[in-house]
């Protein structure tokens, strides 16, 4: 009992220093750290999987087991959070894309690539943001949409429904996209 007790104790000492003994796994460049050096952390996603760089003042989802915070929604381990976005639900920032600013990402949104979502831009439902593609300012890409390749989406634009904007198209003001393809 004595020895079961041991083993338990040391695997559970093994397992947190583990997790915690290199917390800067996500920070490539310590010369030009994440966030221009804001404050924040290495995080960890609830699969296990090592997450990417998350600003303090940045908001993502956490889901608490046995005393340790996992991210709910999916942050790949070269992404980077930073400022006051907030991240929820099951969406997922993976590969070197970055969300700055008061973004917002929820439901099953993915940002990939080399993507940016940033200023007041939201991005939900299953919409798609990756390639080198932005979106920003306070514009929203929602509903099945997909933005990739170098496009841009901003100002109070919309992009929803089963649109795809690609290449160089830029989605603009007021613009609201619901159906079809842009790009060139």
């Amino acid at each position: 009992m004595i020895l079961r007790s041991f083993v338990l104790i040391l695997f559970f000492f093994l397992f947190i220093t583990q997790i915690y003994a290199a917390d800067n796994w996500c920070i490539q460049d310590s010369t030009n750290p994440p966030c221009n050096g804001a404050p924040g952390r290495c995080t960890i996603n609830f699969n296990g999987n090592k997450g990417g760089f998350v600003a303090n003042s940045a908001t993502i989802e956490t889901v608490m087991v046995s005393g340790v915070n996992y991210n709910k929604p999916y942050i790949g381990l070269n992404a980077t959070i930073c400022d006051h976005v907030y991240i929820t639900d099951q969406a997922h920032v993976t590969d070197h894309a970055r969300a700055t600013d008061h973004a917002w990402i929820a439901g099953d949104a993915r940002v990939t690539g080399n993507a940016w979502v940033y200023g007041d831009a939201r991005i939900f439902g299953t919409a798609w943001i990756t390639g080198d593609a932005w979106v920003y300012g306070d514009a929203e890409v929602y509903g099945n949409a997909w933005v990739y390749g170098n496009a841009q989406i901003f100002g109070t634009a919309q992009v929803s429904g089963y649109a795809r904007v690609y290449g160089d198209a830029q989605i603009f003001g007021n613009q609201m996209i619901g159906t079809g393809d842009y790009g060139f």
